[in-house]
């Protein structure tokens, strides 16, 4: 298990507006081949996405705690992490439960 931050950028980061070279790049990625009509500058989101809008305003992202995050990724650096399988495979299997519909 590796924990590394990965260049897949954050929510935050991607719904941030981009500024300079980068958006004018992807500006230009963007545009349609060749303008046919008025609707150019137009925009129009689908249902799921105002879905997504709603659920994502519906259920905060959650806190974390950094330092113990820190303490894990050392601890699997310097071999000291164990792993207890049989509290993994209970949480498994109550899980797979939840999701088949049954309470565990």
């Amino acid at each position: 298990m590796k924990i590394t931050r990965t260049t897949e950028p954050t929510r935050a980061e991607r719904t941030q507006p981009r500024t300079g070279s980068a958006a004018r790049s992807i500006a230009t990625a963007t545009q349609p081949a060749a303008s046919t009509g008025g609707d150019s500058g137009r925009v129009q989101l689908s249902d799921l996405s105002s879905r997504l809008t709603q659920l994502e305003t519906q259920f905060p992202q959650s806190s974390f705690d950094a330092a113990k995050v820190s303490e894990v990724r050392n601890a699997i650096a310097e071999g000291r992490y164990q792993v207890n399988a049989s509290v993994v495979a209970d949480k498994l299997l109550a899980s797979a439960a939840q999701l088949a519909g049954r309470k565990a």
